[in-house]
């Protein structure tokens, strides 16, 4: 069961054509549009002069120049993004990865004003570590997301060992179709309800909307702001998947019983890195629990640090990590 979901862009992988790579140029307004490939939307936005990737759902990356035409962002090392066309003018986008490329047609010379949706947000609440906007809709509801995030914050930076980090703001949007668009994702799955947007800014849903579990999505304002928490430690949302919804369902003492799923009952050891459709979800507090108490928190400090890596950090194979992770869950938990 997927109780929320935190989207992050998956490239489909297909050849490219032979490309007419333009000639260098100082003018970096020519790469700011909109890009198109299977239905989705990926922009390019120039602020302060900057150059940001905004993808769906996912935190902006500020693009780094690598070469004529080239960019990688400060999230993925191993991405090229390649912007290619004739006669000085842009036409395409691609993203190279080692063994994938896909080509993004520009569609638009403009980009969205990807916070145009804090119209809506009306009113502001300012606490020591937490700036929230918000609508009327909120206006009870704004002290208990902001006491909730108050009284986690000292143990979540404690057990990341991190004093201080940048004031963080939350904005509270007052439907879903609202917060789909502020994350540039106006066709999310409507269970889509919150998501980091970067190192100190994530976006949610109000609980007051009609459907949306409140209960549930007090769980989420924690698991987004450890998302907050970690890019502040390293940049790289995702990266690995496991760990990053892991470490967030761990923080925010979001728990599933493993007694109750069947990988753990029957001893099927997954794979850390194909876990998906919600298992990492409903996987992600015992494992980080799991490597806690075999190794201590500082283990899980030097993961994220090194983007799960785990050869580097325990000298371990990962079938090996992964067998006594699962061994000391089963026996925590279910042998018991």
């Amino acid at each position: 069961m997927r109780l929320l979901l935190i989207i992050s862009l998956c490239f489909s992988v297909f050849t490219t054509k032979a490309q007419n790579n333009i000639k260098k140029s100082g003018n970096i307004e020519k790469y700011v549009g909109k890009y198109e490939a299977n239905g989705m939307i990926v922009q390019v936005a120039l602020i302060k002069n900057s150059l940001l990737l905004i993808v769906p759902g996912a935190p902006v990356q500020k693009m780094i120049p690598a070469g004529i035409n080239k960019f990688k962002t400060d999230a993925f090392g191993n991405e090229i993004f390649l912007f290619v066309g004739k006669k000085g003018k842009i036409e395409a986008m691609v993203s190279q990865r080692p063994g994938q490329s896909l080509e993004l047609k520009k569609v638009s010379d403009t980009a969205d004003n990807f916070n145009k949706n804090d119209l809506l947000l009306t009113s502001k609440k300012s606490t020591e570590h937490f700036i929230l906007l918000y609508s009327k809709i909120d206006s009870i509801s704004v002290h208990h997301i902001a006491a909730k995030l108050e009284g986690d914050y000292k143990r979540i930076l404690s057990d990341f060992k991190i004093k201080k980090l940048p004031v963080t703001t939350v904005r509270i949007y007052p439907d879903i179709a609202g917060f789909h668009q502020a994350i540039n994702f106006p066709n999310a799955p409507a269970e889509v309800l919150a998501t980091a947007f970067g190192k100190d800014d994530f976006r949610m849903v109000s609980p007051n909307t009609a459907g949306v579990d409140s209960v549930m999505l007090m769980n989420g304002v924690t698991h987004e702001f450890t998302h907050c928490v970690h890019l502040n430690i390293d940049y790289s949302p995702n990266n690995p998947r496991w760990l990053w919804e892991g470490v967030a369902m761990y923080e925010s003492g979001w728990f599933f019983d493993p007694k109750e799923i069947d990988i753990i009952k029957n001893k099927k050891i997954p794979s850390l890195s194909a876990l998906g459709n919600g298992i990492e979800y409903m996987l992600g507090y015992v494992v980080i629990e799991a490597i806690k108490d075999i190794w201590g928190f500082d283990t899980v400090i030097s993961l994220i640090k090194n983007r799960g890596d785990v050869q580097a950090v325990l000298k371990l194979s990962a079938n090996k990590f992964e067998e006594k992770i699962f061994e000391h869950i089963y026996k925590k938990y279910v042998k018991s």
